[in-house]
């Protein structure tokens, strides 16, 4: 079995199932500020992994400020995390999560999070989840507008830096297809699909996956990457 230094995640729709108030929280935003419904390619393709500036790009104009960037990106993210907050039985980490998270922290396993979102979504997350159990300042990367959104690989680069790896020294948790196009970019040594919204076959078929999972209960991958990070 090859072996591997560290762990970065994804977060959304990977380590926290929210896929479905994010979509929720952009049809009402784009619906209120363009007038027309999001299609299920646009999702896919255009929202899912990427920055908020790129995604207000793609349905406004080039030409919006980052003071209006700001503004509307807020707006939405408030309609967000009401959602969030509404459905409190869904406002937890996948199931499995804080197992494996605690079981790779206590292996002394190098661990990131490389997350699209910004800074107030950040802060809701660290909060909620307790985050700073496992991750710190350094190891949470998210969007705070310096970085490139995926596709781009710049996120997982950075992350890999953080945690003193190179990206082909660790697993990649991921989601959507532009994350995943970000973690081959990148050079990760090894991407796990995540199914959380996507299906099985599709995600199986999107070039660069190794391997696909529901959620992270499965003791018998679970027991398999233990021994693949395992000093």
């Amino acid at each position: 079995m090859k072996k591997f230094k560290g762990i970065i995640f994804d977060f959304n729709g990977t380590l926290f199932f929210d896929t479905e108030q994010h979509e929720q929280a952009w049809r009402e935003y784009v619906r209120d500020l363009c007038g027309r419904d999001i299609t299920e390619d646009e999702f896919r393709y255009s929202i899912h992994g990427r920055t908020n500036a790129d995604i207000l790009r793609y349905f406004l104009h080039n030409g919006l400020t980052e003071r209006e960037i700001e503004r509307h990106s807020e707006a939405k993210e408030e309609v967000y995390r009401r959602l969030c907050m509404k459905q409190s039985d869904k406002l937890h980490l996948a199931d499995g999560a804080y197992e494996l998270l605690d079981k790779l922290k206590a292996a002394g396993v190098r661990m990131a999070v490389a997350t699209s979102s910004g800074r107030s979504n950040t802060q809701f997350y660290i909060k909620r989840f307790d985050l700073w159990r496992w991750f710190n300042q350094n190891t949470f990367i998210y969007n705070d507008g310096s970085i490139a959104g995926k596709p781009e690989p710049d996120i997982y680069l950075t992350a890999a830096e953080m945690i003193g790896l190179e990206p082909s020294e660790c697993v990649i948790f991921e989601d959507m297809p532009s994350g995943i196009e970000a973690a081959v970019a990148a050079g990760a040594g090894r991407i796990i699909a995540v199914a959380s919204s996507l299906s099985h076959e599709f995600l199986a078929s999107v070039g660069g996956v190794d391997e696909v999972i529901s959620d992270f209960t499965d003791e018998k991958f679970i027991d398999r990457l233990m021994e693949s990070v395992s000093k």
